[in-house]
Formats: structure tokens, sequence, C-alpha cells
């Protein structure tokens, strides 16, 4: 019992640390608008940003809380296998620092609570304007590799990402370059990384490389929005025989993982990805296939040279208020959605239906961890730029054994 509470009173710390840092910053910043030098301005732009008269310097401070209800409902050939219940829970609780040093030093640093501990998200810092290279990244932060991942999860279209995330890799320690030419409408991004996962730490022999490519054949922001994005990726894993892993849950958090792939000894793995996405005014359609193709090492049970497995999705979603989906060129992805009208403000805020397929196999040769196919309805309404409340419907029927009706919702405020 001493021990528990212990631990307790670590994460409490841990919390009440990080806040302190946030309340100090802001105070201290603050302050320095009563000096002669440098003189600051105090906005709102989506979050509390504090910037330099001259530009070189700018603080930014922000945060989400993602609250969400889950229920599922699972037939009985699937319940035989898999155990799961109703439920809720804090999806994502975070807090963030970002900004500019000298006007070509970024840094991000940002902690999630949504597990009872402080675990590191993006934290990274980023040396800009370099000659001919662009930008330089190192620290803890995404791989580039995918559409849906690199958009940040406060603005894709559902609540979670679709059966491809199997396959995607997520924050990892490493460094990257990354620049954009021709009016930010090409850019490219190539990293190394350590499977480090969500601990800021790694000891070991395996590495990955993950470079990422994409263009904007049409940008039209103005009047009538279209864009047309298009993007390919690769990922080599080096496992340095060590055990390979691919496992995926329908597109709900709480759900088992109903496809589960394990080989015991791999030499690398190479993973594909190609990304399409198009956007007509209040329409957009977006989609993502991805290939993961194993090689096990001479010691593995495996008994073939070459596995392939693949997964793949298509989206479909229309604004019922007349908005549309907002894509950065800056980030190569999709960004944050502004209603016409508020709600409160002469307006009933932004309204959006989305529709997606996703599959995902896991089946090849002797080797096979299950094949799954998911179909989701999605309903957001955005009461304004910060407040989202998202409504998703799932189908998801795994192959050879059952299907499950589950329904969710979320309740989000990012800024």
């Amino acid at each position: 019992m001493e021990i528990i509470n212990s631990q307790i009173l670590i994460r409490q710390m841990k919390f009440f640390y990080s806040l302190a840092i946030f309340l100090f910053s802001i105070t201290s910043l603050l302050h320095c608008q009563n000096t002669d030098k440098p003189k600051w301005e105090v906005r709102w732009n989506q979050g509390a940003e504090i910037k330099s008269s001259d530009g070189k310097f700018k603080f930014k401070f922000g945060g989400r809380i993602q609250f969400d209800l889950f229920g599922i409902n699972q037939n009985a050939l699937l319940s035989d296998e898999f155990e799961a219940q109703n439920g809720a829970e804090f999806r994502r609780l975070r807090w963030y620092t970002s900004g500019t040093l000298y006007g070509n030093i970024k840094f991000k640093l940002q902690f999630d609570f949504s597990n009872g501990d402080a675990g590191v998200k993006d934290t990274y810092i980023e040396v800009t304007k370099i000659p001919w290279i662009g930008n330089f990244r190192v620290g803890h932060f995404k791989q580039p590799f995918g559409l849906e991942m690199q958009t940040s999860s406060k603005y894709v279209l559902f609540m979670e990402r679709g059966l491809t995330n199997a396959f995607t890799p997520e924050r990892d320690l490493g460094l990257m370059i990354h620049n954009k030419h021709f009016n930010k409408r090409f850019a490219w991004f190539a990293g190394y990384f350590f499977p480090s996962g969500s601990v800021g730490k790694y000891l070991g022999n395996q590495y990955r490389m993950t470079a990422r490519v994409t263009g904007l054949p049409v940008y039209s922001p103005e009047g009538r929005y279209t864009i047309l994005h298009l993007g390919i990726a690769y990922e080599n894993q080096f496992q340095n025989n060590e055990e390979f892993i691919l496992a995926e849950r329908p597109e709900a958090h709480l759900a088992p993982k109903y496809v589960n792939l394990k080989i015991d000894a791999v030499n690398r793995a190479d993973v594909f990805g190609g990304e399409l996405s198009f956007v007509s005014g209040r329409f957009a359609v977006q989609g993502e296939i991805m290939l993961a193709r194993v090689k096990p090492t001479s010691s593995s049970s495996a008994q073939f040279d070459l596995y392939n497995y693949y997964a793949y999705y298509g989206s479909f979603s229309w604004f019922i208020t007349g908005e549309h989906r907002n894509y950065s060129s800056s980030k190569a992805s999709y960004d944050r959605i502004t209603p016409k009208k508020n709600l409160g403000k002469g307006g009933a805020g932004a309204w959006e239906l989305a529709l997606r397929f996703s599959n995902i196999d896991l089946n090849d040769q002797d080797l096979n961890g299950g094949a799954m196919t998911d179909f989701t309805v999605g309903l957001n309404w955005y009461l304004n730029p910060a407040t989202r409340f998202m409504f998703n419907y799932i189908y998801s029927d795994v192959f050879e054994t059952g299907n499950a009706n589950i329904a969710m919702v979320r309740f989000q405020i990012a800024f």
C-alpha cells in the first residue's frame, strides 16, 4: 500500500511540477511587457501566444482534452475468443509549450497525462533556415509516414485513425531533415530513428530509416477551395533478429486487438505507403494503402524467406453547413476547422458527415495474424474552432471469426 501511495504522490508531483513551469513561463513573459526591452505582444491564436516585437521570439501554450464514451456488442463467435466491455476514458490529456528562439531555433515540449502519469509526446529542438537542407530536428517526435498519422489527433476525420495505423510508425527518438519547395507545394522528409516508443530512452542495435515525399498538383485556396494531395512514404526497419509484431484493434481505442501477428526472429522489414486526398468545396475524399514486406532470419521458425501484409482505407466527408476541410501546406497534412458561425454567435457551428471503409490482412503463407474489415460512420459537430463533439459507429467484421458493433462519442477541447 505504501508503494502504491508513493507512486501516486510521484505522479501528482510530476503533474503539478509541469503545471508550475507552464504558469511560471506565462507570468515571466507577461512581466517582460512592462520593461522597455524587449516588448511583447500577447494574443489568442488558437492558443495563448506571446511574441516579441521584432518577431525573433515566440512562445505558444496550449493543450487538449478528449473524453470518450465507448459501447461494444460482439457476436457469440467473437466473444468466445475476445473479452470486450463498455467503458469511458480520457483518450488524451495534454499540455504543450512551443516556440521560436532568436528567429531560427524552434522547440516543442508536450506531455500527456491520460494514463495517470506524465508521458512525453512531441519534445524536440529544431534548427531552421539551413542552406540547401532547410530544417534539422532532433528529439522525440512522429516519424514522417502517412497522411492520417501526420494529421494531429485534434483534426483527424474520425475518432481513431484507420486500420493502416498498424503499419504506421509513431513517435520515436531520432533526428530528421526536411524542407519545402515551390511555394510549399512540394515537401520532403527523411529521418533516422531508434524504436523507443513512448519512452525517452533506447539501448540496442535496432534502427528505423524513414522518408516521405508529398506534392500538391492542385492547390486553390481562393474561391471554391480545391486541393489535390499526393504522397509516398518508405520505412526500413532493421530488427536485428528480434521479434516482429503487427497488431490492430477496430477503429476504437478500447476494443480488443482482433488481428495479431508475431514473427519470432526478423532481420528487416520494409514498409511502403501511398497517400491521396482531394478536397472540392465541402466535399473531400482521402485514402491510403500500406504494404509491409517482412524478412525473417534463418533462425526463425517461419518457413519462408519473405512475407507480405497490407492495409488500406478510403473515406468520404461532406460539410452539411458549407465549410471545407483545411489543408496545411506547411505541415503537409490537415489542420483546424473554423466554423462559418460559432455556436452562440448566431449559428449552430459546423456539421460534418463522414464515411470510411478500412481493411487489413495479416495472413500470408504459413504465418497468419488474421484479417479485418471496418465500416465507419462519423458525425462531427464543431461548436467553435477549439471545441468539437464527435460520434462514430463502427461495424467490424473479423475474417472467419465474427463481428462487432461499436458506438463511440468524444467531447474535445483543443487549443
